[in-house]
């Protein structure tokens, strides 16, 4: 009996764990940490800079063979709805930082904001343990979805989410808040 009650209070222990350690489960519903990092010019862009757009960062590496397989369509989900609402940050968790990105990046044309975490102190901010991870970030600075995982960006449900989502973005006084709170972001490559 005694060990049914422990076995109980143990699972029960390391699901509570399990959901605080999760970055899509934990994440959500709060205020994306601020940071400030440089991009491939040198600049610092910081999250403050960016406040008013709806923001899909992704934290990525040249490394990571799922990060490769995604970014075409990222790229592609880019150019399509890039714009004054719309902004992606791909954040490179790579040590070696400009000197793999750059080229990874110009091989494969990528005109969004790509910004260096080498030493990977955004990533721990987001609790980010796998690579590719996504935060869809509202206007107002809220974390409105997580993904972990390597999508196809350009998947006809994707595309048809983001034009609503954007469509239909409020147009806000600067004291006002979205009160949208879940956003579902698209099913991981592989995965249902």
């Amino acid at each position: 009996m005694h060990d049914r009650i422990f076995i109980g209070i143990l699972a029960l222990v390391l699901l509570g764990y399990g959901l605080l350690a999760s970055p899509s489960l934990a994440a959500e519903n709060r205020q994306a940490s601020y940071f400030s990092l440089k991009n491939l010019d040198g600049g610092e862009v910081s999250l403050d800079q960016l406040r008013g757009k709806y923001l899909l960062i992704n934290f990525w590496a040249t490394w990571c063979g799922p990060c490769k397989v995604e970014m075409p369509s990222l790229q592609a989900l880019y150019t399509r709805f890039k714009s004054e609402k719309f902004e992606v940050l791909a954040i490179s968790n790579d040590m070696f930082g400009e000197k793999v990105v750059r080229p990874y990046v110009e091989a494969n044309r990528l005109d969004f904001t790509v910004l260096l975490d080498q030493n990977l102190k955004v990533s721990h901010k987001y609790g980010v343990v796998t690579l590719p991870t996504s935060f869809l970030v509202d206007p107002e600075g809220k974390i409105i979805g997580v993904l972990n995982g390597a999508v196809d960006w350009t998947d006809p449900e994707t595309m048809l989410y983001f034009e609503s989502l954007l469509k239909n973005m409020p147009k806000l006084a600067p004291d006002q808040a979205v009160t949208k709170t879940s956003v579902l972001l698209p099913t991981p490559v592989g995965g249902k």
